[in-house]
């Protein structure tokens, strides 16, 4: 009967290892040519839309001597079936990321899943937790946006892009996001300019941040984030944007965030070789302001996107919080590890205040 039962359980661990493969897949560009600085061009993948599948693993596949920045976005559709398109821009001929959402695949439509810039490395995410895309979700396409920094040179064609790691596995954790950020505008001559965004929390599924990352342009130098509970400020990343992109660990693994609670997030620039303002925009000469960071919950339900922005001319911090509770080192580079050296060489010592 023992040897029964062993020869049951071999066989019922290589039938789930055979259904629970993970699997690699490319989503590179197909040779894409930019035409122009700064320009912006898309391709797509279609997932499987009979079943669940889970991201676990982020693999980056490019160089920041070509592309400013990366973005994966989730879709219901792609803006085109087009092997490639020039997407997400201001120009007048140019195609959205996504495309309209199909009945019955939710509201959402278009989800950022990945951000990567200035060489980051992979990001895996914890043993048990997933992005779940494809089955009733609104991601049935991943559309890849690369940034390219300049015009190309005569027959050069581009591959960047991002190897997946998928497991047709349900992980009993799925991963999620929340965005903080500002529109509005930086003045010029400013050493020190604060965008501050602040939201409350009202979800009722708890969350659990692992990972965060920064994105500015060429003014950002310290963005952080913060739970805020009971008047008590918990921070959940600092960094500079001028460093690796990557998703950074918490600053307090295993911190939750719950309802009732509120996020905030700051971006500190300097404007000084500025002359006029500078708007919050997608080109290189515009300015961004983002504190993203990953998350996961058992919730079984799928997941949207969480967002707090604020207008950086009329939203301040100390509106609705008294200055003393405001953490002093929100726009520090204490406790950052600078990689790479900043743009001028006492950045490191300097004590920001507006």
């Amino acid at each position: 009967m023992g040897l029964k039962l062993g020869w049951l359980l071999i066989i019922a661990t290589l039938i789930t290892c055979s259904i629970c493969v993970v699997k690699e897949v490319d989503l590179l560009m197909p040779g894409a040519v930019s035409t122009k600085p700064d320009e912006l061009v898309c391709h797509s993948i279609q997932l499987n839309s009979s079943y669940h599948q889970y991201i676990t693993e982020y693999i980056p596949k490019a160089s920041r001597m070509i592309a400013h920045h990366m973005m994966i976005y989730g879709c219901s559709n792609p803006a085109t079936l087009a092997p490639m398109w020039q997407c997400g821009g201001k120009e007048r001929e140019e195609l959205d990321v996504c495309g309209q959402v199909p009945k019955g695949k939710g509201q959402m439509g278009k989800r950022i899943v990945y951000a990567w810039a200035n060489d980051a490395p992979s990001k895996k995410m914890p043993e048990g937790v997933g992005l779940r895309v494809g089955g009733d979700t609104d991601i049935q396409y991943m559309v890849l946006q690369l940034h390219y920094k300049k015009q190309f040179p005569e027959g050069h064609y581009d591959h960047s892009g991002v190897t997946l790691r998928i497991t047709d596995e349900k992980q009993p954790n799925q991963m999620g996001f929340y965005i903080l950020g500002n529109w509005g505008f930086i003045p010029p001559q400013q050493p020190a300019f604060h965008l501050e965004s602040a939201c409350p929390y009202n979800e009722n599924r708890t969350i659990y941040p692992f990972g965060y990352r920064t994105h500015a342009h060429n003014l950002g130098r310290i963005t952080s984030g913060y739970r805020i509970r009971d008047g008590e400020w918990t921070e959940i990343g600092r960094m500079s944007p001028q460093q690796p992109e990557m998703f950074y660990d918490v600053t307090h693994p295993g911190m939750d965030i719950r309802n009732g609670d509120v996020l905030a997030g700051r971006c500190m620039m300097s404007s000084m070789n500025r002359t006029e303002n500078t708007n919050i925009g997608a080109t290189n000469k515009d300015e961004m302001c983002n504190f993203y960071f990953m998350y996961y919950t058992d919730a079984e339900e799928n997941l949207d996107d969480g967002y707090c922005f604020r207008d950086a001319q009329t939203f301040h911090w100390t509106d609705f919080y008294a200055e003393e509770d405001i953490p002093a080192d929100a726009s520090s580079y204490d406790r950052v590890n600078l990689v790479r050296p900043m743009m001028e060489p006492d950045y490191q010592k300097r004590e920001y205040k507006p």
